[in-house]
């Protein structure tokens, strides 16, 4: 079985996607080829991806949607040869995994339209801080990511359990928006984004509201 992954993130090896993808194979115990939407012209990458046998997309999630450059590989890719196999993991930054219905309706039915055997899509929350995380506070995460990728190389599906793992909270508990509510309000809940804008110059910049009437003169 031929395999090929799909780094779907506009941050390539920088990003959170990476850290899925690694933690993926550490648990596969295998070395799948990996290719980089951000750095090929997805033209040419949609026409590659007929070579194999199964193509595995991770992606992030932002706000409901795929990042535009998956969009754009998608656009040129075309019905697939017979018995090619397509799944998907997405990561999110929102805890709750309904917050990423719509994008795994759609990927159901773009893996329909195009007549893959779809694997499915795997999400997981409450990810947007994995990278900047101690080992430790990531350890449940990269544990569940392991079973994946040995529950895919040992049946080439991705294993339910640890895709149930990962998947989390579906919708947030009464109690857990009150948990919530209290961190915004003492700005717990802002480090992260606070230390995003100061690492790229921007802090001042934070509360901008540069879509709003008079932003434009």
């Amino acid at each position: 079985m031929s395999t090929l992954i799909i780094n779907g993130s506009p941050r390539g090896k920088n990003g959170n996607t990476e850290i899925f993808i690694r933690q993926f194979l550490s648990g596969a115990g295998e070395e799948y080829p990996v290719r980089y939407a951000v750095k090929e012209d997805p033209e040419t990458l949609a026409e590659m991806l007929r070579q194999y046998d199964t193509l595995l997309i991770f992606m992030p999630l932002y706000v409901h949607a795929m990042p535009g450059i998956v969009m754009k590989l998608f656009e040129q890719m075309r019905p697939c040869g017979e018995g090619q196999k397509i799944g998907f993991v997405v990561q999110a930054g929102f805890i709750e995994g309904a917050q990423a219905r719509f994008l795994v309706r759609y990927l159901d039915q773009f893996a329909g339209r195009l007549g893959y055997e779809n694997l499915g899509t795997v999400t997981n929350g409450d990810a947007a801080g994995t990278s900047m995380l101690p080992e430790f506070m990531n350890r449940k995460r990269f544990k569940h990511l392991n079973a994946l990728g040995a529950g895919f190389a040992g049946k080439g599906q991705f294993d339910r359990e640890a895709a149930a793992l990962l998947a989390g909270i579906y919708e947030l508990t009464p109690q857990k928006v009150k948990m919530l509510e209290a961190m915004n309000k003492i700005g717990v809940s802002h480090i992260m984004w606070k230390k995003f804008w100061r690492d790229n110059g921007q802090l001042e910049h934070g509360l901008d509201r540069p879509f709003q009437p008079d932003s434009f003169g």
